[in-house]
């Protein structure tokens, strides 16, 4: 049991740095923004981002579980391993299209800000 909760850290461990930003990003614009063009979509784009990074998370702590209860090990669950590439290659797709909205946000928010009264 040492092994899988050292494992399941060391896994959950390279999700914390993404998922701490997108926590203090969410935070932020909720508030510290104000109400403007695009914040909208911003905050939508960073919560899709925080919902890959949790997935990713849920992700990597079923993927530790798997490998420490298969009776041979990691041999038993090769199959598993191209689904889970897959799905994690589909997140990093959500993440990439929440971070386009937080930009296209952020560049609606300048250019409101910039626009002559």
């Amino acid at each position: 049991m040492d092994g899988f909760l050292t494992q399941l850290l060391t896994m959950l461990g390279y999700q914390l740095p993404e998922l701490l930003a997108c926590v203090a990003g969410v935070a932020m614009l909720l508030m510290w923004a104000p109400a403007a063009p695009g914040r909208p979509l911003a905050l939508a784009g960073t919560g899709l981002m925080l919902a890959a990074a949790v997935l990713r998370g849920a992700m990597s702590a079923w993927q530790a579980w798997l490998i420490h209860s298969a009776a041979d090990g990691y041999a038993s669950i090769s199959g598993m391993m191209s689904l889970f590439g897959a799905v994690g290659m589909l997140l990093g797709v959500v993440s990439a299209a929440g971070l386009v909205m937080l930009a296209w946000g952020a560049s609606q928010a300048m250019q409101a800000a910039r626009a002559p009264a």
